[in-house]
């Protein structure tokens, strides 16, 4: 649970907005009460909590910690996530607002490299990593691309024969997608970043997290998929093995059905 959810959660916003634009949104916890999140900075379809306050009438979505409309109740650290299959991530794209400064970086690497292919290895969810050998091949095969990683603090070892460029937001690496060719990585709230900016990715799936109610993006191509999911968020051998089994040739398969432009 993070940012992936704020944005899902904006792009419920954008959806009711489209469909009556007389009045702006306002995101509600489980306890009717507005609230606000970074992420959203900049969008000018969601009113503000102040705003909701002084009277302001809004349209409402009811999203926030243990009210996400993904997934259903009960479940425990042990049973993993319950998927709501009747929600759809991808009929709920968001819109972010990024400042110049945070798309500096990302159009400043397009301009001096050219189309750049974006990866991550990260995932601070050890069910949705795709091994670090298996990226240090990826990128071995395809030395005429230019990859770049983006880092941060704690985050994973750097790929050989990437450029590493190092992000302290959020929204600074929302920033390094924006201006991406492709962007590469295991599913994760940046995945609906990217959906949201409209950038091509291919996401490496794996066995944990429905497909069907968080992927399936346009803009989105899927490389192993396994039904049903575990919805673990405990590490598990079930996903490990999955994961250690999507191979290279698979993900490229992904890069070439989209192209790098």
């Amino acid at each position: 649970m993070g940012y992936g959810d704020e944005i899902l959660a904006a792009g419920q916003a954008h959806r009711l907005f489209a469909a009556d634009p007389a009045r702006r949104v306002g995101i509600f916890d489980r306890h009717a009460r507005p609230r606000w999140h970074p992420i959203w900075d900049g969008n000018p379809i969601l009113a503000t909590p102040a705003a909701i306050a002084a009277g302001e009438p809004v349209h409402v979505v009811v999203n926030g910690p243990h009210c996400r409309p993904y997934i259903q109740g009960p479940f425990t650290a042990e049973s993993g996530w319950t998927f709501n299959y009747a929600f759809r991530a991808r009929d709920h794209v968001a819109q972010l607002y990024l400042t110049d400064e945070e798309l500096c970086l990302g159009r400043q690497i397009r301009a001096h490299c050219g189309p750049y292919v974006l990866i991550d290895p990260g995932s601070k969810h050890a069910n949705l990593r795709w091994p670090f050998e298996s990226w240090a091949r990826l990128v071995a095969a395809r030395p005429e691309h230019t990859w770049v990683q983006h880092t941060w603090p704690g985050g994973p070892l750097i790929v050989p024969g990437v450029q590493p460029f190092h992000t302290t937001t959020f929204r600074e690496a929302c920033g390094l997608v924006a201006s991406a060719a492709v962007y590469l990585r295991g599913e994760s709230g940046m995945l609906h970043a990217a959906a949201a900016l409209g950038v091509p990715t291919v996401a490496i799936w794996g066995g944990c997290m429905a497909f069907e109610v968080l992927g399936g993006y346009a803009t989105q191509v899927a490389v192993g998929v396994h039904q049903p999911p575990c919805g673990r968020y405990l590490p598990c051998a079930h996903c490990a093995e999955i994961m250690a089994g999507i191979t290279v040739e698979e993900v490229l398969a992904g890069l070439d059905k989209i192209g790098v432009e």
